[in-house]
């Protein structure tokens, strides 16, 4: 699955169910409803006419769920012969340029068409409805095996002197299917506050990997973002990657992720 992420617009990519595009002729578009959604028909209006758009762009059965994510904007992913999007509502509202770089997005000319939905996500951002929480909600370091105050404490110490100022806590586990993709951590800038998902929280997960998702959510603090001359931000830069790469048993958690990814996947 690919996707475009916020709040800080950065690309990723993973692996896709199928990489190839010679697809049968279309059959119709197909959508999939966002329970998420307050007004749900206006937005299946919405997902139908981008479903169409996006299917006669990219000549393959296209299936569109609008959303109110607010961290992932744009993801999208192949499986038994349908290009199925992710798009955040704001879409909804989109023009055909927009329309034009979210297909070309899923093929080769990435970064160009990932500069056309950048702008239009960052003309929009007033759509996206930030989480509700409070910063004064008592947040969960101790889990049933790993401790993230005192993982968080002693990075800090070890590595940055401690300069970092931020609040750390166990996410929930989202509700729904079983997901094909995971986020092992997140660092909310505006409250300062870093969240691991909770499948890391197992006795099959090391300390050492948990440790670098935290090192890498508290270096978001010590190397913010930065922003070109064309407006687009950075979030993993050279700078940050070569920071992460210095952390002791990089290649080794890197290993273990890439041997179990399939674990921690079962258990999102």
């Amino acid at each position: 699955m690919s996707q475009l992420s916020l709040p800080f617009l950065t690309t990723r990519e993973a692996p896709q169910a199928h990489s190839d595009t010679r697809a049968a002729p279309p059959s119709g578009p197909r959508l999939e409803r966002s329970v998420s959604l307050e007004e749900p028909r206006p937005h299946l209006a919405m997902a139908a006419r981008l479903a169409e758009g996006l299917q006669r762009m990219v000549r393959e059965p296209v299936e569109v769920e609008l959303t109110d994510n607010a961290w992932t904007m744009v993801s999208y992913r192949r499986v038994e012969g349908r290009l199925r999007f992710r798009l955040h509502h704001m879409f909804g509202a989109a023009g055909d340029d927009v329309i034009t770089a979210l297909a070309g997005f899923t093929g080769h000319k990435r970064k160009q068409h990932g500069r056309t939905i950048d702008l239009f996500v960052k003309q929009n951002r007033a759509l996206i409805r930030s989480s509700p929480e409070r910063d004064d909600v008592p947040l969960t370091t101790r889990g049933r095996v790993h401790d993230l105050r005192e993982i968080y404490d002693d990075l800090n110490r070890r590595h940055f002197d401690g300069r970092i100022d931020a609040r750390i806590g166990w996410g929930r586990k989202p509700p729904g299917r079983r997901r094909r993709s995971i986020k092992m951590g997140v660092y909310l800038h505006d409250r300062r506050l870093i969240r691991l998902h909770p499948a890391l929280d197992d006795e099959q997960v090391p300390r050492l990997f948990v440790e670098l998702v935290v090192f890498h959510e508290m270096l978001h603090q010590h190397l913010p973002p930065t922003e070109g001359a064309s407006g687009r931000r950075c979030v993993h830069g050279p700078e940050f990657r070569a920071a992460e790469r210095k952390f002791p048993g990089y290649e080794q958690a890197r290993a273990w992720e890439k041997a179990h990814l399939h674990l921690l996947l079962r258990r999102s």
